[in-house]
């Protein structure tokens, strides 16, 4: 377990819904004239972060440190590196398994990492604009 004040303070402030760059990804969705989605459905697997249900796909903004983003790999603390090791490989499979679930029902998940909405969030919107446009 994290042991310092500091870590706590900072596990603490770490948002589970409605952080910076989910909100900066519905804006931008918004702005772009995209419509007919709902917030953090309970009734799905993950409470996906924004969920199409017309066109049955759903889209979950990962935090890139605490998801093990692929994209930008961020390096692991290495103070009480197997406490980390465990949970951050433990939210990877729980988000694994959720996809799973969600693709085994007929939905189709995309995921925007935190890195994609910094750097490219043009791109990630047209990305989801494209999915919402297939509908395969």
């Amino acid at each position: 377990m994290p042991k310092s004040q500091a870590v706590t303070k900072t596990m603490q402030g770490n948002k589970g819904k409605d952080s910076k760059p989910e909100l900066l990804l519905r804006k931008a969705l918004w702005d772009a004239g995209v419509r007919g989605y709902r917030l953090h459905r309970k009734d799905l697997p993950g409470k996906p972060d924004l969920v199409f249900p017309a066109k049955k796909l759903v889209v979950f903004v990962h935090g890139c440190y605490w998801h093990s983003c692929p994209i930008c790999a961020i390096a692991r603390p290495r103070h009480n590196a197997t406490y980390w090791n465990e949970k951050l490989s433990g939210n990877s499979r729980r988000d694994a398994a959720h996809t799973a679930k969600l693709a085994e029902a007929g939905w189709r998940v995309h995921t925007v990492w935190e890195c994609q909405v910094k750097s490219s969030l043009s791109e990630a919107v047209q990305h989801i604009q494209d999915l919402l446009a297939d509908n395969g």
